[in-house]
């Protein structure tokens, strides 16, 4: 059975655990609790640009989990703690749902942020997303870990997420592959 839709995902899990009546939805989604914080890969990549008006800050995307790059006016500031010392260097700070420039920029300003997305939750509406299409062994292996867990199965519990573990390897391999073999850095050196 190919695992193509969040049903299909469903399915699955009450096959795997033979009607033990593990709530299939309750599984999935604190299995994408569990995997958000583990994930980053490429199909989660995202840029927004926007003008930002001088004396303020950008609000950060609902959906963001990890800043990827910032670039503000054509310039790469560099993240910076509130104790910076240094009122010169352009640099942000990450304050809730805010990111800092620091020094604000007084007047409008070209904000580019490059970041990683937090994996969109499944359900009946939505019924699929990147990890399901790519990836659907994480998603069943981590979602019976979470069934297991429910049905008071240790060894089965423990299995499963010894399982997800060998899946999520595969999607590490794939960003591997996909960033750094197929993205070669070239540096020039500027004088010997």
């Amino acid at each position: 059975m190919a695992i193509q839709s969040y049903s299909d995902l469903i399915s699955a899990i009450d096959s795997y655990t033979v009607g033990a009546g593990a709530p299939g939805d309750l599984c999935v989604m604190l299995a994408e609790e569990a995997l958000r914080p583990l994930l980053k890969h490429y199909r989660m990549e995202k840029k927004i640009t926007q003008t930002v008006p001088g004396g303020t800050s950008p609000s950060l995307p609902d959906d963001f989990q990890e800043a990827r790059a910032v670039v503000i006016n054509g310039k790469k500031p560099r993240p910076i703690s509130f104790q910076n010392s240094d009122p010169s260097a352009l640099g942000y700070v990450l304050t809730g749902s805010t990111l800092e420039i620091r020094p604000v920029p007084t007047t409008d300003y070209q904000f580019d942020l490059y970041y990683y997305a937090r994996l969109p939750s499944l359900s009946p509406t939505q019924t699929t997303n990147w990890l399901l299409t790519y990836f659907p062994t994480v998603y069943l292996r981590a979602s019976l870990a979470q069934a297991y867990h429910w049905l008071k199965d240790d060894k089965a519990e423990q299995m499963e997420k010894d399982l997800t573990n060998d899946a999520l390897s595969a999607v590490v391999r794939d960003h591997t592959r996909a960033s750094v073999y197929g993205n070669t850095i070239i540096e020039e050196l500027s004088s010997w």
